[in-house]
Parts: C-alpha cells; sequence; structure tokens
C-alpha cells in the first residue's frame, strides 16, 4: 500500500536523511579530537598527575637563545656585606677602670694598665671618642700630691673636684671621660696615652699648688701650656689655658675673707726644662691640645680650708666647665697669658706602680678543708700562726711591677 509523504518534509525513513546525520556525527567527533590535540601541543599550564603527584611541565617554546631577564637581574642586583663594628678605642673595665684598648683577642681585649703594663681582660664597657678628657693629678698611696694644713691630700681633691667637672660637662651635653676613677696611681704617659686614643680636642689636668709664697688679695691660680707641640695645636693649648684661668680666677674671686698665696708671675704660662722643653709631660707629650690647673695654693691654710667645702667644688667646677665650654664653642681668647716662661728642674723619682684590679677573680669552687689532709694542725687560742712581725721575705713588694714614671708636679 503506497503512504503519501508527510506534510511539509522528507518521509520518515529517508535513506539520504540517515547518511547526513552520520556525516554530521563524525565531523563532531573529529572537530573534538582536534580540540584535544591542539591543548596538548600548546602545553597549556602544567597540570599534577594526579597517580603520581609529579608536575608535567609545559615546553619552552621560546628557543634557546630567549632572554628572559633573569640572567641581568641576578647581575644587577645589589651585593650587601655587613662590616664588623671597629672595636673600642678605650674599655671602662668590671671593676671601673678607665683602659686604652691595645687590639682586640679571642678573648677579649688587649689593655694599657694604669701602671703601662699590657695585659689581657674579657671585657668591658666602651668608652669615647670623647670631645674632653679629665685628669685627676696623682693618685695612689705614693703620688698623693700635697697635703694641707687640715689633713686634705691633694689626689683626693683633684679627684673630687674632677667628677664634679664631668658631671657638670655630662649635663651641658659635652662628651668626656677620666684618666683615674679612684684612688690608685696612673704612669703619666698612660693619661696621655689615653687621651690621644679617645681623639679628644682638650686634655684638663686638675692640681691644686704648694709650697705657700707670698700672701694677696687675688687667686694665685697658675695654668701652665703646651710650648713644642704644633703650632695649630700650641696655639689651641694657649687659648684653652687662658679661658680656664679667666673663668676659674673669676669665680675664685668671689669667695670672701680668703687670703690667697701666689707668685709675681703667675698666670698663663709655659714650664720648661733647662734644655727648653716643657717641664710637665701632661703638656710636653700629647698630641691633645692640653692644660694643666693648678687652682689654687693647697698648703696655704686659708686656701685648704676652702678647697674643704663643697661650695669650692661647685663653684670651681662650673668656672671650669664655663672655660670648657667657651673653648669648644667660641673663638674667645683668654686672658692672664704670661710672655716669659718660668724654667723649673724637677728632681726625677723613681716611684713604683702597682696596677689595681681590672676584673674580678674567677671563683675557683674550693674543697672543705682537711685537717689531716695537709697535715697541718690548729694554731693553740690566741696564736694565728702568723709569722713575727718582719718575718716576710727580705725585700717583698706586694704587685710590684717596676714602673717608673716621670714626677708629677
Amino acid at each position: 500500500m503506497h503512504q503519501d509523504p508527510q506534510p511539509g518534509g522528507a518521509p520518515a525513513h529517508d535513506p539520504r536523511r540517515r547518511r547526513w546525520l552520520l556525516l554530521a556525527g563524525i565531523a563532531l567527533a573529529g572537530v573534538v579530537i582536534v580540540i584535544a590535540l591542539v591543548r596538548i601541543g600548546d602545553g597549556g599550564d602544567a597540570e599534577p598527575d594526579a597517580s603520581t603527584g609529579d608536575t608535567v611541565e609545559a615546553p619552552d617554546d621560546r628557543g634557546a637563545g630567549a632572554d628572559d631577564g633573569s640572567d641581568r637581574a641576578t647581575a644587577e642586583s645589589p651585593t650587601t656585606t655587613t662590616e664588623p663594628p671597629p672595636p673600642p678605642v678605650a674599655l671602662l673595665t668590671p671593676t671601673g677602670i678607665p683602659v686604652m684598648v691595645i687590639e682586640p683577642t679571642a678573648a677579649g681585649y688587649l689593655v694599657l694598665t694604669p701602671c703601662g703594663n699590657t695585659v689581657e681582660i674579657s671585657g668591658g664597657e666602651p668608652i669615647g671618642p670623647v670631645r674632653v678628657v679629665i685628669d685627676p693629678g696623682h693618685g695612689g698611696p705614693v703620688e698623693t700630691g700635697t697635703v694641707g694644713p687640715n689633713g686634705l691630700i691633694e689626689r683626693d681633691l683633684n679627684l673630687v673636684l674632677s667628677d664634679a667637672v664631668l658631671a657638670e660637662l655630662e649635663a651641658r651635653g659635652i662628651s668626656a671621660a677620666t684618666t683615674r676613677t679612684d684612688d690608685y696611681m696612673v704612669q703619666l704617659g698612660v693619661r696621655v696615652e689615653l687621651a690621644d686614643a679617645l681623639e679628644s680636642e682638650a686634655l684638663v689636668s686638675i692640681h691644686h699648688n704648694g709650697p705657700t709664697w707670698d700672701l694677696q688679695d687675688t687667686p694665685g691660680t697658675e695654668v701652665y701650656v703646651q710650648s713644642e707641640s704644633p703650632t695649630e695645636a700650641r696655639a689651641a693649648s694657649v687659648r684653652l689655658g687662658g679661658l680656664l684661668y679667666e673663668e676659674i680666677t673669676k669665680a675664685l674671686g668671689t669667695f670672701e675673707d680668703v687670703q690667697w698665696s701666689g707668685l709675681p708671675d703667675g698666670g698663663v704660662k709655659r714650664v720648661l726644662l733647662s734644655d727648653g722643653t716643657d717641664t710637665y709631660a701632661l703638656v710636653r707629650h700629647p698630641d691633645t691640645p692640653s692644660a694643666l690647673v693648678e687652682y689654687g695654693y693647697l698648703t696655704n691654710a686659708s686656701e685648704a680650708e676652702l678647697f674643704a667645702t663643697d661650695e669650692y667644688i661647685a663653684v670651681a667646677a662650673v668656672a671650669t666647665a664655663d672655660a670648657i665650654e667657651a673653648y669648644l664653642e667660641t673663638d674667645r681668647p683668654g686672658t692672664g697669658f704670661v710672655e716669659e716662661p718660668r724654667y723649673y728642674n724637677p728632681t726625677g723619682l723613681v716611684i713604683e706602680c702597682v696596677d689595681p684590679t681590672l676584673e674580678p677573680e674567677p671563683e675557683v669552687p674550693g674543697e672543705p678543708w682537711d685537717e689531716e689532709a695537709d697535715g697541718s694542725e690548729e694554731a693553740p687560742d690566741g696564736d694565728t700562726g702568723d709569722a713575727p712581725d718582719g718575718g716576710g721575705p727580705a725585700g717583698s713588694t706586694e704587685g710590684e711591677t717596676g714602673g717608673s714614671p716621670e714626677a708629677e708636679p
């Protein structure tokens, strides 16, 4: 039986329609395969392999000569190296002694001791550089300096005044250090080397004079300045001395009822040996501009009484700091200059120098005393077991170093 075609289309079982659908399906499958192959060929982003966890990297299609700038970045990157800090020029030891550092060592520092010996210490508080070094004259059981009628010892007075000057300078923001912190001897050459190592702009040595000369109405202050240093340092020393003399005599002149002692040629002056070199080591040796101040005459009873007061220390410290500040910050010339030098040849002294303790001795655990082990017996009551008086080794000296510093004024 013959059927009519469906309205508006091909018959339901038309062979041409089936061929067209088959060809379309094959074409679509081909397109999908081509796209997949293109993605694999381009490399895309590397995908992790789920089975192994490894990463499959895409090939580099830029060629062997391609430059991504990484070499330039490496070459142009700045190289930074950290320099170790320089060693300190000086240290305040654990026991409070200022010492100059010679060089660092594996265990600490090699330093110059107050007696001029070279020893190794483990460390300390760094000092310097500073603008000013204050030097308390004398020190120790032998180098006492002048002694007043009231028993006031110059070495102690110099130290007290020096500490007050240091405090006054610190309050003004002027960095300063000292050559001596307690009652021990410091060789003159060591004081000078410490001041030079600290790169200071001024070294002021503090002293009180003797013996007593004629009495007068004005302070007999004297300041000794350099004569042999290079021209620039010598001129700076003279100006420093003039400012110290000006400020100190003005301040001391405010004290009433004091009979002062002095010499007719007192003032700011050069004191020379007969060969024309500076008498005093503190002005002869340093590269640092220096001045040695004799504030007054401790051997004079009237002045010694004043010097023992807190008021004197406070007034003299402020005057000294005023002079130092003027030296550092102004061009003022100072006053009191004496043209003619004084010639003075002190007798050379050889003084034993014993270094102070620079750091505590390490504690060594001891064992209980065993009477049987060492064969000793306890001394009877009232007998300490010490040798009789004078029983020590003949000529023995505790801590002898054989130092021979130059004489101080």
